[in-house]
C-alpha cells in the first residue's frame, strides 16, 4: 500500500481557478460508488478482528489564495487533511470508513457540512482585503484548516477527532473539534447507543461525572459561574446538552466528552474534555468495545533506507514527508502499538513539543520496517516517532541527526525539550 493511494480523493476534491481568481465549488454529488454508514443499523454483539494492522495515511490538501491585485498577499490558507484508511484482510469495513471519510472531506471543502466552505471564505476574505485596501488599513490573512487526530486504533475501534482551526478577523482564531467512531471490523459509524445496553443509564453516569467534576475539580472551578452568568439556561441543561453524536470518543483510557468554545465556558477553558475511565464506565459498555490487551512489547530504530540486495523485505508502508528528502527506515524491534508519525513544532514557554499534523498511523507493528522520506531540519527536529508499549506507556521520540558525523537518530522527546 502506497502513499499515492490517497490521491484518489482529488477525484472529487480539486482545487480550481478560473482566469478571473474565482474558485469553482466541489462538485455537489455524492461520488459515485459512495455509501455513508448509516449509524442507525444495530451493531452485532461480536466482531471480527482483522489480522492485520489497521493503517492509516494522510494527505494534507492545503493551498494558499492570493489577493486579486499585484501585490502577491496571502488572503486566505485553506486545507484539511484526507484520511486513507487499510486493512488488508478487511478491505470491505475500510472501504466503508475511506467512502464515509471522503463525503466528510466534500462537505468540508464546499461548505455544504458544517463552516463556511473554501468560496465563502474566499470571497469574505476578498471583500476584506479589498475594503482594507480602500481605506488604507492593515489586513490579516484568513485561514481555515482541519486536522485529524487519531485517538484510538484496533482491531476493535477507530477514533477519529477532527480539528478546525479558523480565523477569519477578530483577536483571535477560533477551532471545533468532532470526532467519529467507526467499529473496525464492519466500517459502521457508532452511535452512544451502539456502545451499551441501556443509552440512559449510560447518559445519566456522563451527566453525574460531569457534576462531580465541576464539583472536585479546580480545572472546572470557572464553569459554573460561566453558565450562571453567560447563558441563559440552567447547569443541568448546559451538561447534558454536551451528550450528543460527534461530541464524543472512545480513546485507550475511557470515554470522553468535549464541549465547542464558548458552550460552557469562555475562550481561556478552551474546548471543556470530560474523561471517563472504562473502570468507571464497567457495566455500561459492551465489552466488544473495551480496548484489545497486548502481551508483547517492542522498541523502535531508524536507519538510512538501505537499496539493492540490502534492502530491507519487511517494509509495511511508505510515507512521504517531503518528497526532496532523504529516504530512511523506521523499524520495529517487537511490537510497538498505536504508532504514528507526526509534525511538529516547538515552543519554549513551557509546552515543548506540539504536534501539528499526523501523517501516518498504524495501530500494531511487529517486527516490520516503515520508509519515511523527509527532511531532518537543522536545530530543533520537527518531525516525531510516537508509539505504546504493551502496558499503554507512551513513548516520544524525535527524529533528528548527529552534529558530528550526520547519523540519524531517534531522541527521546525529554532530552530534546531540555536541551531546547
Amino acid at each position: 500500500m502506497k502513499k499515492t493511494i490517497a490521491l484518489i480523493l482529488t477525484l472529487t476534491l480539486v482545487f480550481s481557478l478560473c482566469a478571473c481568481g474565482a474558485i469553482e465549488a466541489a462538485p455537489t454529488e455524492t461520488p459515485a460508488g459512495t455509501q455513508q454508514p448509516d449509524a442507525g443499523t444495530p451493531v452485532p454483539e461480536t466482531t471480527a478482528a482483522p489480522d492485520a494492522p489497521l493503517v492509516l495515511n494522510v494527505a494534507i490538501r492545503a493551498q494558499d489564495y492570493l489577493a486579486p491585485d499585484e501585490s502577491g498577499q496571502t488572503i486566505l490558507s485553506f486545507g484539511y487533511d484526507s484520511v486513507q484508511v487499510y486493512m488488508k484482510t478487511n478491505p470491505e469495513a475500510a472501504e466503508k470508513i475511506n467512502n464515509f471519510l471522503a463525503v466528510e472531506d466534500e462537505l468540508f471543502y464546499s461548505g455544504r457540512g458544517e463552516g463556511d466552505g473554501l468560496n465563502a471564505l474566499l470571497e469574505q476574505a476578498t471583500d476584506q482585503f479589498t475594503y482594507a485596501h480602500h481605506e488604507g488599513a492593515s489586513f490579516s490573512s484568513f485561514s481555515c484548516m482541519r486536522n485529524v487526530n487519531v485517538e484510538r486504533g484496533d482491531s476493535r475501534i477507530l477514533a477519529l477527532r477532527y480539528r478546525v482551526n479558523s480565523f477569519t478577523g477578530g483577536a483571535h482564531s477560533l477551532y471545533s473539534d468532532r470526532a467519529y467512531v467507526f467499529d473496525a471490523a464492519s466500517g459502521q459509524l457508532l452511535t452512544l447507543a451502539d456502545l451499551c445496553e441501556d443509552k440512559e443509564a449510560l447518559e445519566e453516569k456522563i451527566y453525574s461525572y460531569m457534576c462531580d467534576q465541576l464539583a472536585a475539580d479546580l480545572r472546572y472551578q470557572s464553569i459554573p459561574e460561566y453558565i450562571e452568568k453567560f447563558l441563559d439556561t440552567p447547569q443541568e441543561d448546559a451538561l447534558r446538552a454536551l451528550i450528543r453524536e460527534g461530541a464524543w470518543l472512545l480513546d485507550e483510557t475511557g470515554l470522553a466528552v468535549f464541549s465547542d468554545i464558548y458552550e460552557i465556558g469562555s475562550f481561556a477553558d478552551g474546548i471543556v474534555r470530560f474523561h471517563l475511565s472504562y473502570e468507571e464506565l464497567d457495566g455500561l459498555i459492551r465489552e466488544q468495545w473495551l480496548p484489545v490487551d497486548h502481551t508483547e512489547s517492542g522498541s523502535v530504530s531508524i536507519e538510512p533506507l538501505r537499496q539493492g540486495e540490502n534492502a530491507r523485505k519487511d517494509l509495511l508502508d511508505k510515507v512521504t514527508i517531503d518528497p526532496a528528502g532523504s529516504n530512511y527506515c523506521l523499524y520495529a524491534d517487537g511490537s510497538v502499538y498505536d504508532l504514528t508519525v507526526l509534525t511538529v513544532r516547538y515552543f519554549s514557554d513551557g509546552v515543548g513539543f506540539y504536534p501539528t499534523e499526523t501523517h501516518w498511523y498504524a495501530s500494531e507493528l511487529t517486527n516490520g520496517a516503515l520508509q519515511i522520506q523527509t527532511v531532518i531540519p537543522e536545530g530543533m527536529p520537527s518531525l516525531m516517532i510516537r508509539y505504546l508499549d504493551a502496558e499503554g506507556q507512551a513513548h516520544s521520540f524525535l527524529m533528528t541527526e548527529s552534529g558530528k558525523d550526520g547519523t540519524v537518530l531517534l531522541v527521546e522527546e525529554a532530552s530534546a525539550t531540555a536541551i531546547g
